[in-house]
């Protein structure tokens, strides 16, 4: 018995060791391209494309997209221009009419108004114009026909405590309204204008 229990050991031993060898020897290449081909495919991929890789479309970085507004969407806005050209006219008032040189496409009276009184200032490249007129006209019908006479001429709605005001980079224009006296609407417009 004893010597089947220490022949039982001796192959048990054998077979651990084997085992052992087995375990910790690294396993043999294989050779030729199947070695290359098992190298590459065992070694760990780094981050980003392989030398070795061939681009297929898509597989390229794409420019960032274009960040500026499209400029199709709105026209440009036209530049500012003056209202007036020099010489200037000289400083002068009249009763009842329009004062020679008075620049009546800005600052003219409404259709069907009565002109009370006009006036110019010049000094260099400004000139300050004043217009005094009574019509049977609602003070919002007068009002509607300066937005749309300034509008018309590219000055821009400046808001403000005036029930109009209009201006641009070279110009500006002011509609406002006196106590009445008597029947009608009596209003005052008010403009500077710059040659430059």
């Amino acid at each position: 018995m004893r010597w089947t229990l220490a022949a039982v050991g001796a192959v048990v031993a054998v077979g651990l060791v084997a085992a052992a060898i087995l375990f910790f020897t690294p396993p043999t290449p294989p050779s030729g391209a199947a070695a290359t081909t098992a190298t590459a495919s065992a070694a760990p991929t780094a981050a980003g494309p392989r030398p070795d890789a061939t681009p297929v479309d898509g597989s390229e970085v794409q420019p960032p997209a274009d960040q500026s507004a499209p400029s199709d969407r709105l026209p440009p806005l036209p530049m500012p221009t003056p209202l007036i050209t020099a010489p200037l006219p000289e400083t002068s008032s009249a009763r009842g009419s329009l004062v020679d040189g008075f620049p009546s496409t800005v600052a003219g009276p409404a259709p069907g108004a009565d002109i009370l009184e006009s006036s110019i200032a010049s000094a260099d490249t400004v000139m300050q114009v004043t217009l005094t007129a009574r019509t049977d006209a609602t003070q919002d019908e007068v009002i509607a026909h300066y937005r749309s006479t300034w509008s018309a001429l590219g000055l821009s709605d400046a808001g403000g405590e005036a029930p109009l005001a209009y201006t641009d980079q070279f110009s500006s224009a002011t509609l406002s309204f006196t106590p009445g006296s008597g029947t009608g609407t009596v209003y005052v417009v008010f403009a500077t204008l710059r040659t430059e």
